[in-house]
């Protein structure tokens, strides 16, 4: 080999060498997740159902093809996700991709699938407009569907696909009981609890008789938000209904508000103190108060503007438990919630924390006025962390399993008065709640898997400040370096070529 075909030798062997790299790839893939909290790694239960499939699911995915780019990223999202599950799944999850926009018919064949219209906001020749796109997926498997009516770049992705896979696997769902009867709201009030629920349940409302026991037809039974008495009788049906190994979940408030018509907070009791009480659980007294909590709107009538202010009577809940209906859970966000403790037998019952408070938080008594012009001091969260809910099962793995929270509002859409789009984090509470007590956990690990919430700690005003100098000074000082250095090099160079052996 002379010089002069050398370096095509070389090159030759490059081309083949990465050609040989590109056929292993093609045939062995490998892909390494970086991300803290695995994101893009299929979690145990994803691989065990999509692997486990009896035939074949097809997933139709209707997604409008010019996409403003922040929604452009859901549907990138949303295909890698699919071939993921294509490759995991051994060939058992195939999918296409639809073009709504392509024709009528089209769009209207996906409307009548169930795949819900989004509103976008585009901008043409600098002007914007509101567009109308689609953004869902049917699933299909022996002649069962699944609908996912609208997807959106977030968390809880693969949750949703799996979930709507299971769901057409699944010959027949679990049935949920909503209680009815004590004034809770109606299941048109729960719309999007009942949304989510959906995806792995039926869900009907139901009432407890005098006369005979809850139906065994429901797996578990939600008691949201009573504020009528629940009467000993309903108490002892309630009773009867765990015995046969069936959960609840109860939400119940014990402090009274309506902001919108009164600043009072009173007391409300609805009879359900002693039937805790035999499961080892008190609820009160009093009303927590949190430094780390929302925030309420405030008209200012100096200059007629709503301000918004901390209200520590609506605490944020982001200390959660290892318990399985705390996984997963980021941001949860109570109102006019009371202490929950223990005062059972250990040894008969298992009590266990779900969520608490912060470290800087407090009690109030109860009745009490709202003065929305307070200044609160460090004095009034000087009580320490409280559990606002929490899990109780019996010695007895045959007995139901109990879920109890201290508000009852937080997935009723019913906030201080007023309808509002709930935090996910309080109907992933809710759901995960009712997938332990009705021990279906199978996809309880992936709910919530990716984070959304992730507030920077406040590093306090002394590292701040040392952060900002180091940001200013820092650059200046490289610079200062390099020149420095250069200078000093370029001076020795010069003195090396004035010495008399330098040029020879």
């Amino acid at each position: 080999m002379n010089k002069r075909t050398a370096p095509w030798v070389s090159l030759l062997l490059v081309l083949l060498a990465a050609l040989f790299v590109n056929l292993l790839a093609q045939r062995y893939k490998f892909r390494w997740d970086l991300t803290g909290d695995q994101r893009f790694t299929l979690g145990q239960a994803t691989l065990d159902l999509i692997q486990g499939l009896p035939e074949t699911a097809t997933v139709t995915a209707f997604f409008t093809a010019d996409l403003p780019p922040e929604l452009a990223v859901a549907r990138q999202d949303f295909q890698d996700l699919l071939v993921e599950f294509a490759e995991r799944s051994g060939g058992k999850v195939v999918f296409e991709f639809v073009d709504p926009g392509s024709s009528e018919e089209v769009a209207d064949h996906a409307i009548r699938e169930g795949v819900r219209p989004l509103l976008a906001q585009t901008r043409q020749k600098d002007r914007s407009e509101n567009i109308q796109v689609l953004m869902g997926a049917v699933v299909r498997m022996a002649g069962q569907k699944a609908v996912i009516p609208a997807l959106q770049e977030g968390p809880g992705m693969e949750w949703i696909l799996s979930s709507a896979i299971a769901q057409v696997a699944r010959t027949e769902k679990p049935l949920i009981g909503v209680m009815q009867g004590h004034m809770e709201p109606s299941i048109r009030a729960l719309d999007e609890l009942a949304t989510l629920l959906n995806a792995q349940y039926d869900v009907e409302p139901t009432v407890i008789h005098d006369s005979f026991p809850i139906n065994d037809r429901f797996t578990s039974l939600l008691v949201i938000d009573p504020k009528d008495s629940i009467t000993p009788w309903h108490q002892h049906r309630l009773d009867e209904y765990m015995a046969k190994g069936h959960g609840v979940v109860l939400a119940f408030g014990a402090v009274a508000t309506d902001l919108a018509v009164s600043p009072e907070a009173a007391l409300r009791d609805i009879g359900i103190a002693p039937w805790l009480a035999k499961r080892g659980l008190r609820v009160g007294p009093g009303v927590v108060v949190d430094e780390h909590c929302g925030q309420v709107g405030v008209l200012q009538s100096t200059i007629q503007q709503q301000v918004s202010i901390k209200f520590p009577y609506y605490p944020l809940l982001d200390r959660f438990s290892e318990h399985p209906v705390g996984h997963g859970l980021d941001l949860v966000m109570f109102q006019f919630a009371s202490p929950l403790s223990f005062i059972g037998d250990a040894a008969e019952l298992h009590f266990s924390p779900i969520l608490g408070t912060s470290p800087n938080s407090g009690l109030e008594d109860a009745p009490l006025t709202i003065d929305l012009r307070r200044t609160w001091t460090t004095a009034d969260f000087n009580t320490g962390p409280q559990v606002l809910g929490a899990a109780v099962e019996p010695a007895d793995s045959s007995a139901g399993r109990l879920v109890v929270f201290t508000n009852g509002n937080f997935c009723t859409g019913d906030q201080g008065g007023q309808q509002v789009s709930l935090p996910q984090g309080n109907l992933d509470l809710m759901v995960n709640a009712t997938d332990w007590v009705t021990r279906n956990t199978e996809l309880l690990s992936i709910r919530g898997k990716e984070m959304n919430h992730r507030p920077i700690a406040d590093p306090g005003d002394a590292r701040r400040n040392l952060l900002k100098w180091v940001n200013l000074l820092l650059p200046i000082a490289v610079v200062l370096t390099y020149g420095f250095v250069r200078a000093q090099w370029r001076r020795r160079q010069r003195n090396r070529r004035k010495a008399p052996e330098h040029v020879r």
